[in-house]
């Protein structure tokens, strides 16, 4: 029973953070598009390793960019309230026309696939395009803060 105990907290490492989740399965799933874009394209005259590379660095970058960019506004938007929320998604959604909402809503639904399959960890998740999820989210962070300041912190 010790050594199940033992060996418990590295998986749940993983499984308790949806972040640690997206950011694996986001990389997964940009690398393998990159291995069938680059077997597709492995034979034409005008692919080089230098192009491939290049492909792999902006898929990636554009996955795991657009991933950062949602989840900065989920915190902001968590952290100011509805107002904020509804001005930060005005003004992103000027600034990138669709792709905001496109990104976002995708983002959500693999959001939401994540937390049925992989997550197992205490803290609710939230969504881009639910108020009330960032505002629960918010709620369990003040009560685990008031829990963690009003018990003593053991040394054992």
């Amino acid at each position: 029973m010790e050594m199940e105990t033992a060996l418990q907290p590295a998986e749940q490492g993983i499984r308790s953070s949806i972040g640690k989740i997206e950011a694996i399965e986001l990389a997964v799933l940009g690398f393998a598009l990159w291995c069938l874009v680059a077997l597709v394209t492995i034979g034409q005259p005008d692919t080089t390793f230098l192009n491939l590379f290049m492909m792999l660095i902006v898929l990636e970058g554009g996955l795991l960019g657009s991933w950062l960019i949602y989840n900065l506004y989920i915190r902001i938007a968590r952290a100011g309230g509805k107002v904020v929320d509804i001005l930060l998604w005005v003004v992103a959604s000027l600034a990138t026309a669709s792709y905001t909402f496109w990104a976002w809503t995708i983002l959500d639904i693999n959001r939401w696939l994540m937390k049925k399959l992989f997550y197992r960890g205490e803290a609710p998740v939230e969504y881009a395009w639910s108020a009330g999820s960032k505002q629960v989210r918010k709620a369990w962070e003040q009560a685990r803060k008031a829990v963690a300041s009003a018990s003593p912190v053991s040394n054992a």
